[in-house]
């Protein structure tokens, strides 16, 4: 069968074709022409809540160059302390803008993320768009009402419906960020770095920290970075939203009072991740990225039905998991760090962490893999794994009355496997093997010397509250030293001296006396360290 179009037919297709690219060529002049204007913004038009909205794509040079901080606005000069330079919270300021001030401290923090990582993305900044007779009550743009006459932005459609258009940036606009300062704080000082090589480091009231600064050819050195291509991180782009300082008909006071809950409501509406979330999302902590790992391929962590708590820090004392996410990512911190090897995962104040190699990822979670094994071997965790509820193993004596008594286990509480993991590491860094180390846990476990709630054990006052009776985490690092002491000893004797008089202030019941561990009251001068095995 011949399904060979006809000549004119072919003719007529390609003619059609041939229309639809001149059109496309003319679009794409007539939009390159409208674009590259300086005194105008591309923008596409949104509208929610009754507010008019545009968002574009601008470069970090642009943000750099055109977005200023809230607190330079003329509406909040007024209510800025000439001193601090920070917000004055007044009767006036308080119901202008609810601004949260800037923490400077991310400055040099943000900049090093931009520089540093090719992976790096911010969200969208959300600015206000305003004029200089926005903040003159007397300029004729306000009618006799007090009302504008016109909006702060000015839209010129490019399409039928008005979706597509520029939004006139003239000499006299000003840009102000009213959702990611500290984005534009970041830009500015990582552009800034580029240029000049260096950066102040400046603590989070903006003051330069003595003999702290950035220096571009030092990360350039550390990270193999390319300094060619550093160059060209100006040009990058991301989104900037800008809506009106005033809408059209708006009196001041009512301009005032949509920015301050615009801004209010987006900070509201952005609910903030809980620690297991994050340990859940964060794939660049390599700490985390072992505890998740382990968490969901640990032969003992798979087994026991819901052992980990992936969202929540805490857990009660009937809740069924053993440990949560944020706990093992916790416990892969201190037990890898422990060891020099896992020193360069760690990162220095508000740094985010650089993600390890693979590697170094899969040497990280043999090492916290091996720990757990030898966890998941004691009589407790046995016990456990053969069906016996973990609720009664953790419950406190007093919460458990009608069960035959809970054990109060102190592995069972996320911060007793805290003290677990930090101690552990710091013997076993020192050369004392897990095998050697985790011998001595075991007795300690058959012979109730992990029971938290016991007097005649040393967590008794350290880490619970014998007055609330219930978990006190001010003790953690008392502990750490006391399952130390009890494992391999501490190096010095004024260590041991140390952990003695922590461990009497703990047991104090006032009046310079103490519980000793057969509940006699002494002196706490009488109070000894706990037997080592």
């Amino acid at each position: 069968m011949d399904t060979q179009l006809p000549s004119s037919r072919v003719t007529d297709i390609e003619a059609i074709a041939e229309a639809r690219r001149k059109h496309d060529e003319v679009i794409a002049d007539l939009l390159e022409s409208s674009i590259s204007r300086e005194d105008a913004l591309f923008v596409e038009v949104a509208h929610m809540g009754g507010t008019p909205s545009y968002i574009a794509s601008v470069s970090l040079e642009w943000i750099r160059r055109q977005v200023n901080l809230t607190d330079t606005m003329p509406l909040l000069k007024r209510s800025i302390d000439k001193e601090t330079g920070k917000l004055r919270i007044d009767e006036e300021s308080i119901e202008i803008i609810s601004q949260r001030s800037i923490d400077w401290s991310r400055e040099a923090v943000l900049a090093k993320y931009l520089i540093e990582r090719d992976t790096h993305k911010f969200p969208p900044i959300l600015a206000v768009l305003s004029q200089p007779w926005v903040d003159d009550p007397d300029s004729d743009m306000w009618d006799e009402e007090g009302c504008a006459k016109e909006s702060s932005i000015t839209f010129q459609r490019l399409d039928v419906r008005g979706r597509l258009g520029l939004i006139d940036l003239s000499a006299k606009s000003r840009l102000y960020a009213l959702d990611g300062q500290h984005r534009v704080i970041g830009i500015k000082a990582a552009l800034e770095l580029i240029s000049t090589g260096r950066l102040d480091v400046r603590d989070k009231d903006r003051k330069v920290k003595r003999d702290e600064m950035l220096s571009l050819d030092d990360l350039i050195a550390e990270n193999g970075l390319d300094e060619a291509q550093l160059q060209q991180l100006g040009d990058e782009r991301m989104g900037i939203e800008i809506i009106p300082a005033v809408l059209k008909g708006e009196s001041r006071a009512d301009a005032q009072l949509r920015v301050r809950t615009t801004f209010t409501h987006v900070n509201k509406q952005a609910s903030p991740l809980t620690p297991g979330e994050i340990a859940q999302l964060d794939e660049d902590d390599g700490f985390a990225i072992v505890a998740r790992r382990v968490a969901v391929g640990h032969f003992f962590l798979t087994r026991v039905r819901s052992a980990v708590n992936f969202k929540n820090s805490t857990i009660s004392s009937r809740s069924v998991p053993i440990t949560t996410l944020q706990t093992l990512t916790w416990m892969a911190r201190t037990y890898l760090l422990a060891h020099n090897d896992y020193a360069g995962w760690a990162t220095k104040g508000k740094e985010l962490a650089r993600r390890p190699g693979k590697e170094d990822l899969a040497r990280g979670v043999a090492d916290y893999t091996d720990l757990w094994d030898h966890v998941a071997e004691l009589p407790t965790f046995r016990a456990i794994a053969a069906g016996e509820p973990v609720a009664r193993h953790r419950r406190f004596a007093h919460e458990d009355k009608n069960d035959g008594g809970g054990h109060g286990h102190l592995l069972l509480r996320p911060v007793g496997q805290q003290v677990l993991a930090q101690a552990v590491g710091l013997l076993h860094a020192e050369g004392m093997s897990l095998d050697h180390i985790f011998a001595k846990l075991t007795t300690f476990d058959r012979r109730g010397v992990l029971r938290l709630d016991a007097v005649e054990n040393p967590w008794w006052g350290v880490l619970y509250d014998f007055n609330g009776k219930r978990i006190s985490i001010k003790g953690r690092e008392t502990a750490v030293k006391t399952l130390r002491h009890m494992i391999g000893g501490l190096p010095t004797d004024k260590d041991r001296k140390v952990l003695r008089e922590a461990i009497a202030e703990a047991r104090s019941i006032g009046d310079g006396e103490c519980r000793d561990y057969t509940n006699s009251i002494v002196p706490s001068s009488k109070i000894k360290l706990p037997e080592q095995l």
